[in-house]
């Protein structure tokens, strides 16, 4: 077989085998190793469809914990290959083969396809469509000498933030603006080798303030905002005492890759201090999994289940079970386990049933299950977030603000204005957490404990718990000591389906903490049904300390509140008018007082008493008086018992 022809689409041959011989014997003769990358059978079990490709296909997967030295391999991402469907006839013909251009050494993006590519980008044109036209004017795909991933690759190397006619001088006029009016605020710019502005980061003091309440749970997202000068806009997002969307932090970015990220993450954890959180949450994005590997090796890294979840019939859907059994028994994976053995057995159990050991996307996931199972996050604080949804949902605010064609001095501005507004919604929910009352549905004195500590939204969060107690009757499973273990019997209702569970408690008699399967106190800082229901058993009339939590008390005075951001209305709150008229003194004293080791400690010393005299004598503001024009104002307003959190 000296003469072998290359494939072409209508090739027939009698049997899979004789495919396979026939393909092999074409890569051996250009140079390559074949395997079968991917095959599916029909009712009868027998393969209806197969895609042969080159054994050195697909992408490295370095699966060492360690990023920075990963194991040799032999993938070279070489995209040949062949597909063939099998006719009623019982033959298999080729439908749309792969060619020798596909090769990496042969695949060549041109100087006038670039300059092509150049101008489209300036113009705002998506990639898809440029490499459209470059394929309507070379007659076909097959007469490209390159992929549209080569031209994307060239494009992600060749971007950089461009600004458009006055932009780069609005951004500068911003930061500097900013920084006039609070010097807490942070920005840093990242240029290229020629000067070019490559990426951009920056957090007004409110932002930075806020972070030491609620950056324990961030949620990173850029695939909202592209404007017309490329650039992904890239929030950094926590949740508030209202289980609200809070803004940590922001950048504009020129590509989305390892590189970038790692800058972007590297300058957020300064401009916080060094202070990584607790979690972080994502889409499934490999650079970004490994950027938040390098900076932030202890925080634990969760993907978006959502985003994940939307791929299963993309995925999986070519199966001929997939709507008779196998997408059902994925589910039940993800959702019906409460062990991390109960996963591993369901797993396999799924993967055994359906035959799917050959399927890639799902060896992956499984390599990665600590990063996406519920059944391995339950341990983690997640602030009442699963997924990305709540970068999302800010982006979702910023939505009548600023949009796609947004250029970057309407940016800005408008950017300034979407804040403002989530300012006063914050404020809004915190004069009705003091001034409209949710009426307690018992006479317990737990409920009322949380009625009087916690913001509104949360409270209700708890309610719902407490009712929810009325159905379930705990019975004891076991005893050993002190710790009594129940297993209570359940409904979980998922719109119209309601299935039964079973959820065990642990309860210590000694210092009453009790721990429940379900993981929700831990995930969301919410006592769970189950909880309350043995405590009922046991009596427990007084919530012990360590269930009721600072980060969902209204009764706090957090520190960033008292912070005229750039964008706030400074001078409607007189607090925090004296806040900043203070924190400016602060300054020159401090300045003045780090030169010399003998006035560093005297100022300690000075300022130590200074803090015990007025937090003994201050009167703390009603949260009434700081949310102006909010509400009725012939309302009876009561003035809060504060808690101090500065």
């Amino acid at each position: 077989m000296d003469d072998i022809d290359e494939p072409m689409s209508g090739m027939e041959f009698n049997s899979l085998e004789d495919l396979i011989s026939y393909y092999k014997e074409y890569g051996k003769k250009s140079g390559f190793g074949v395997m079968t990358k991917r095959s599916e059978r029909g009712e009868d079990e027998t393969v209806r469809y197969v895609t042969l490709a080159c054994a050195r296909g697909g992408k490295a997967r370095n699966r060492l914990l360690n990023v920075s030295n990963p194991r040799p391999t032999g993938k070279t991402e070489c995209k040949a290959k062949i597909n063939a469907l099998k006719a009623d006839d019982g033959k298999f013909r080729l439908t749309h083969p792969k060619k020798s251009r596909f090769f990496r050494c042969n695949r060549e993006v041109s100087e006038s396809v670039k300059r092509v590519l150049d101008t489209n980008d300036l113009a705002g044109i998506r990639m898809n469509k440029s490499f459209g036209s470059l394929v309507v004017g070379a007659g076909g795909f097959e007469n490209l000498p390159f992929l549209e991933k080569d031209c994307r690759n060239y494009i992600n190397k060749a971007r950089h933030l461009r600004l458009g006619a006055g932009g780069a001088g609005a951004l500068r006029d911003y930061f500097l603006r900013m920084q006039y009016k609070n010097p807490g605020f942070f920005a840093l710019m990242d240029l290229d080798d020629d000067g070019r502005l490559k990426n951009v980061f920056w957090a007004d003091p409110r932002s930075r303030a806020a972070y030491q309440y609620f950056g324990d749970v961030v949620t990173f997202d850029t695939t909202y905002l592209t404007n017309r000068y490329g650039m992904p806009f890239a929030p950094f997002v926590g949740v508030n005492h209202h289980g609200q969307s809070i803004l940590l932090g922001a950048g504009l970015i020129s590509s989305e890759d390892t590189h970038t990220f790692v800058w972007l993450f590297q300058t957020w954890l300064q401009c916080m201090d060094g202070v990584a959180p607790k979690a972080i949450i994502t889409d499934q994005d490999r650079v970004m999994k490994n950027a938040i590997a390098i900076v932030f090796p202890e925080s634990r890294h969760r993907f978006c289940l959502w985003h994940i979840l939307k791929k299963v019939p993309e995925k999986l859907g070519c199966y001929g079970s997939y709507k008779s059994g196998m997408k059902t028994a994925l589910m039940k994976c993800v959702y019906d386990t409460q062990k991390r053995e109960e996963f591993e057995k369901s797993w396999h159990e799924m993967i055994s049933t359906y035959n799917l050991h050959d399927n890639v996307w799902l060896q992956t996931l499984y390599t990665e299950r600590c990063h996406w199972v519920p059944a391995f996050l339950k341990d983690i604080f997640w602030a009442g977030m699963s997924t990305t949804q709540r970068s999302e949902s800010m982006n979702a605010f910023f939505d009548g603000y600023v949009h796609a064609k947004t250029n970057l001095k309407e940016f800005v501005d408008q950017y300034d204005n979407a804040l403002k507004k989530k300012i006063e919604n914050e404020n809004v929910a915190d004069f009705h957490s003091f001034n409209l009352t949710i009426p307690c549905i018992s006479r317990s004195p737990i409920e009322k404990r949380y009625q009087d500590l916690y913001t509104n939204v949360k409270f209700r969060e708890v309610q719902i718990q407490l009712t929810g107690i009325i159905d379930l009757d705990p019975v004891l499973h076991r005893r050993e000591g002190t710790v009594k273990t129940y297993l209570v019997e359940d409904e979980v209702r998922v719109e119209d389906f309601t299935k039964q569970v079973t959820r065990s408690v642990d309860f210590n008699d000694e210092d009453g903490v009790a721990k429940c399967s379900c993981g929700l106190f831990e995930m969301r800082e919410i006592v769970c049904r189950h909880i309350f229901a043995v405590f009922k058993c046991n009596g427990i009339k007084t919530m012990p300390q360590q269930y009721i939590l600072d980060r969902w008390r209204k009764d706090i005075k957090r520190r960033y509140t008292l912070i005229n951001s750039s964008y706030d209305a400074g001078e409607v709150r007189e607090d925090a008018n004296r806040y900043s008229s203070l924190l400016n003194i602060c300054y020159k004293m401090i300045t003045c007082a780090a030169g010399s080791k003998k006035h560093t400690e005297d100022a300690t010393t000075k300022l130590h008493a200074m803090i015990d005299l007025y937090s003994e004598t201050q009167e703390p503001p009603s949260l009434a008086e700081n949310c102006l024009n909010v509400g009725d104002s012939s309302r009876e307003r009561q003035a809060p018992i504060y808690k101090e959190s500065i």
